[in-house]
């Protein structure tokens, strides 16, 4: 089976008791890891982990807290594990995934959600290029690495690789374009993660939010209201007609994992790409 980590404030007890609700009604198993609070650490110690000082207490903490897991899998070395955050909702098919394994590890890392940006811009993926994950799970190719890192797979080849640059601290876990080295990176397509009515309440992103902001993040409405005023559809067609994908393919705008979705509306949700 592949293990499941979940990163999680000790403190956030109701994004907690969600999410093994949620989990235990799946069947999964998981491993609670205590997120590091950033704000919470000493000054020397900041300085001596992110010299640069470019990186809010949020995100290094949850920096830390990723590549302590990195470290985990390492330790044990771990073929493949899946990383939770404590607001993910996930598809009941993923419970198959995590019980056969993946068919294949030629990746560094793998979303079962994520946002449909990144560092460099709106990702895409190559429908051209199918690779079975596991049944019937499908994942492609992307563009480049994506922001969120809710729900993800990473590879005991890709947890080295990381490490291996891990400090100092240059930017949030979920940036890649500083990296030494491009992270081989994969999604599956639909998605099979999203979050909850608690992602905006007792998160460590959430302490510079207002009360406003957080109550607006909790309704499903929120997202897709941000977007359509954002003209989000027309700005992900337009940059796919000037894009450079990194190869040949036929690329398609990535679905954002950012959409507040119930448990009992998961099921609801279609499965057509």
């Amino acid at each position: 089976m592949v293990p499941v980590f979940v990163v999680s404030l000790k403190s956030a007890i109701d994004r907690r008791a969600t999410l093994k609700s949620h989990l235990d009604s799946l069947g999964i198993q998981f491993e609670w890891f205590d997120a590091i609070r950033g704000d919470e650490l000493s000054p020397p110690y900041r300085q001596e982990v992110n010299p640069a000082g470019n990186m809010s207490p949020g995100q290094l903490g949850c920096y830390l807290s990723h590549i302590h897991i990195y470290e985990r899998i390492i330790a044990q070395a771990l073929p493949v594990a899946l990383i939770l955050e404590d607001d993910t909702v996930l598809h009941p098919s993923v419970t198959t995934l995590l019980q056969t394994g993946c068919q294949q590890l030629d990746f560094d890392y793998c979303f079962l959600g994520s946002d449909d940006r990144g560092d460099a811009g709106f990702v895409f993926y190559d429908a051209a290029t199918p690779i079975p994950l596991s049944e019937p799970h499908v994942a492609y190719p992307l563009s480049t690495g994506p922001f969120c890192t809710h729900a993800y797979c990473i590879t005991l080849e890709g947890a080295k690789k990381r490490v291996a640059c891990a400090y100092p601290a240059r930017s949030a876990i979920d940036h890649y374009h500083h990296l030494p080295y491009t992270p081989r990176m994969m999604a599956v397509v639909p998605m099979l993660a999203f979050v909850n009515e608690l992602s905006a309440v007792q998160s460590m992103s959430s302490l510079n939010w207002n009360g406003l902001q957080t109550m607006a993040r909790r309704r499903w409405w929120y997202y897709p209201l941000r977007d359509v005023l954002k003209l989000k559809a027309f700005k992900k067609w337009l940059a796919l007609r000037h894009a450079k994908p990194p190869h040949p393919g036929q690329w398609r705008t990535l679905e954002s994992a950012f959409k507040v979705v119930p448990n009992h509306r998961l099921k609801k949700r279609s499965d057509a790409p």
